[in-house]
């Protein structure tokens, strides 16, 4: 049975005073380094931290998918495979890793296949009608036309179906084979030890959990990148650098990319939350059955009186209005 007492701060664990500290250390970074990472509006240390996230934490994880997630076999907060999980978001560290080359072919190829489908179902549609008019005016075109038409059009969605259908069957059958991560974590952020490690070259398992930085999270600063999207909208993401060494994290694979910079915002107000053992960690749905398992969460919800189901027994009713207050809460706190 897996452990469930709550976890030991190292001494050197990150608290928001640690992030006001002045550097005496100046930058090496490179001009070609600053330009790519260390761009952008540098995000504010916040002390003290505040609990916020983004509405993608809501909008994501709705109390019904919670308790569905509880119920499936085996689950635990605490799987025996965490520890060597490239893929974490719980009480001691967020870790990432991004998918393998073969697992993003498939999923190119099964959106291929059902976007194929719905624009050639669509195109076949509307030509009918046009041959359809155009027969009733002047003839040329009759039902040889029409036949015509849809047998290339039942050929080309045969063909979008195969794909849609036989990657689906790929993921049934062989899941191990389609829907995996590489070998090995990009980054991770310990909340335990305050400690920020970025990862050699998670690609191979001959490499894979060879660490290349290990830095402490108070040293590392956050920018706000944009960037264009194809119509020319910027999309915004977040790039965590270190002030001194040329050594970043790509926040932009956890959090995405979005067209609002609010979202941003507060996911770097919700990390630095996390960070800060000195504070619960953040109040939203993912993190709720972890809890139980912070000490300092643990104490303030002991003194609060929180129910430690808070989220997880919510009606959708209550849940709806719950994030409507919350897009009101950070449309005040960012926009003013």
């Amino acid at each position: 049975m897996a452990d469930m007492m709550p976890i030991s701060y190292s001494t050197d664990a990150y608290t928001a005073e640690q992030g006001q500290r002045p550097r005496q250390v100046e930058s090496e970074h490179s001009r070609r380094f600053r330009m790519s990472v260390a761009s952008g509006q540098r995000l504010p240390h916040r002390h003290p931290t505040v609990d916020i996230f983004p509405m993608r934490e809501l909008q994501e994880m709705k109390p019904a998918k919670l308790r569905e997630i509880e119920q499936m076999p085996g689950h635990t907060p605490r799987p025996a495979d965490r520890p060597e999980h490239p893929l974490r978001w719980d009480e001691e560290c967020l870790r990432y890793t991004s998918q393998t080359k073969r697992n993003f072919i498939l999923g190119i190829i099964r959106l291929a296949g059902i976007f194929g489908l719905g624009m050639i179902l669509f195109a076949g549609i509307g030509m009918s009608i046009i041959f359809l008019l155009m027969s009733l005016s002047n003839n040329q075109f009759g039902l040889s036309d029409h036949l015509l038409l849809w047998k290339e059009v039942f050929y080309i969605s045969f063909f979008c179906l195969m794909a849609w259908w036989g990657v689906n069957a790929v993921y049934r059958l062989f899941p191990n084979f389609a829907s995996s991560f590489q070998p090995g974590p990009m980054w991770e952020l310990n909340r335990r030890t305050g400690m920020v490690t970025i990862f050699a070259n998670p690609a191979k398992k001959s490499t894979a959990w060879q660490v290349a930085h290990q830095l402490p999270f108070h040293e590392f600063d956050c920018y706000l990148q944009s960037t264009p999207s194809h119509q020319g909208l910027p999309q915004f993401n977040l790039s965590l650098v270190h002030y001194r060494e040329e050594a970043h994290v790509a926040l932009v694979g956890m959090f995405g990319a979005t067209s609002s910079h609010v979202e941003q915002r507060a996911a770097w107000d919700m990390v630095q939350r996390y960070m800060d053992t000195s504070q619960p960690l953040p109040d939203t749905p993912l993190w709720e059955e972890f809890r139980p398992l912070d000490p300092t969460t643990l104490v303030h919800d002991q003194r609060t009186g929180r129910p430690p189901r808070y989220w997880r027994d919510m009606d959708d009713e209550t849940f709806q209005q719950k994030v409507l207050e919350h897009q009101d809460k950070l449309n005040a706190f960012y926009r003013g």
